[in-house]
Formats: C-alpha cells, sequence, structure tokens
C-alpha cells in the first residue's frame, strides 16, 4: 500500500512539474506571437508609407516632358 501511495506521488510530481513546463512554454508562444503582430503591424504601416511615397513620386515625374 504505501508503495502505491508513494508512486501516486511521484506521478503527480512529475504532473505537476509537466504543467509548469507548459504553462511556461505557452507564456513564450504567447510573446513570440505578440511581437510577430507588432511585426506584421509594423510592416504593413512601412507599405503604406511606401506606397504613399511611390504615388508621390509618380505624380512628379508624370511633370516631366520628353
Amino acid at each position: 500500500m504505501a508503495a502505491q501511495v508513494h508512486q501516486i506521488a511521484t506521478a503527480a510530481e512529475e504532473q505537476t512539474a509537466t504543467t509548469s513546463e507548459i504553462s511556461c512554454n505557452m507564456l513564450q508562444i504567447t510573446e513570440v506571437v505578440q511581437q510577430t503582430s507588432l511585426g506584421a503591424q509594423e510592416s504593413a504601416t512601412a507599405a503604406a508609407q511606401l506606397k504613399g511615397n511611390a504615388d508621390a513620386m509618380q505624380r512628379l515625374v508624370r511633370q516631366f516632358v520628353l
């Protein structure tokens, strides 16, 4: 009986350690997702600015007559 109790206690400790590790990994994944999202937003902003610059340059170039 004591051996079974010890075995159950050991299994519970292992499960607790595994759960803690999973929780830590999920936090890391959440952080990476947030960083990726921020990077995507910054890229979208830069792309919009680049398009604006390209449009402005195209308007300026149209003013030249060959």
